[in-house]
């Protein structure tokens, strides 16, 4: 009855927290496709898009997140403009004041930008007219693998410290994800599901901004011991045998860390597992039984 009563909560939680991305996509904060012109006297609140085309001729005043698209912006740049896997065009006497971030994408830089910000991506030069044709592949691949290495060292020194700090922890969540995989995935599913339609509402207003941030080192956090518990249930396979629990979780470590290298793949791959870490540790809390504890 008590696990009726716990489902019944959690589609009681997620139906509630569905209104919240509604109305910040009915408020225009969110825009999914197509083109979108912004006018700096007119918009002051975040704007969060998904593969569209935003224009920006006379410069912004708000934040910008474009994933999958383009932002072309003139003008006085004020907020931060950040590109997920696409293109930032900055045209002819533009004044960048604010941080430009392209992350597996680019910004074409054309003359007379001034800077007085950063520019973080692959920066190429652009002629303020014609549209480049295409992507240069292999310096896309290259700055994906750079950036995928360092994030996997930053995780194996990270997975590590955990380890020898919180070995309890990293063993209930390993032992859950090794006695019940699929269980975990779903849970860490369902909590990332949960955890976007909290967060991402949230953190578009001034009011929920501290409970967002509150949120997200919380999930970061259950993501950081989920991905550590990985490493330990990775590198005890690869061992074949009884090893200690740091060993297992740097050996496993390590082949995440060089998985990171993968472009695409790798980081999506560490990614849900890191959920499934997550939805073990979920799982393991909620669950009336303790798990069976392995040999340290």
């Amino acid at each position: 009855m008590r696990r009726y009563i716990l489902i019944a909560g959690w589609v009681v939680i997620l139906g509630l927290s569905a209104a919240l991305p509604l109305s910040a996509i009915f408020h225009g904060l969110v825009r999914v496709g197509g083109a979108v012109a912004i006018t700096p006297h007119e918009r002051a609140a975040p704007l969060i898009a998904f593969r569209a085309r935003v224009n920006a001729p006379g410069g912004t005043r708000s934040v910008v997140v474009v994933a999958g698209g383009t932002v072309t912006v003139g003008g006085t740049i004020r907020q931060d403009i950040v590109a997920l896997g696409g293109r930032v065009y900055l045209r002819p006497d533009t004044v960048v004041d604010a941080d430009v971030l392209a992350i597996a994408g680019t910004i074409y830089r054309a003359p007379r930008v001034r800077l007085n910000a950063q520019l973080g991506g692959p920066v190429r030069q652009w002629n303020g007219r014609t549209r480049p044709a295409g992507t240069d592949l292999a310096a896309t691949l290259a700055t994906s693998t750079r950036i995928g290495l360092a994030a996997g060292l930053a995780l194996l020194l990270i997975g590590t410290v955990l380890t020898i700090v919180f070995p309890w922890q990293v063993v209930l969540i390993s032992s859950t994800l090794r006695a019940q995989p699929l269980k975990s995935v779903a849970a860490g599913g369902l909590c990332l599901l949960t955890f976007l339609f909290l967060v991402v509402p949230l953190g578009l207003s001034l009011a929920g901004l501290p409970f967002a941030l509150l949120l997200s080192g919380a999930g970061t956090l259950a993501w950081l011991f989920g991905i550590t518990a990985c490493g330990v249930v990775l590198g005890r396979v690869l061992a074949r045998g009884a090893v200690s629990l740091v060993w297992a979780s740097a050996a496993g470590l390590v082949v995440l860390a060089l998985g990171m290298t993968v472009p695409v793949i790798g980081p999506l791959v560490v990614t849900i597992a890191g959920l499934g870490g997550a939805g073990a540790l979920a799982v393991a809390l909620l669950s009336r039984s303790r798990p069976l504890a392995p040999r340290i």
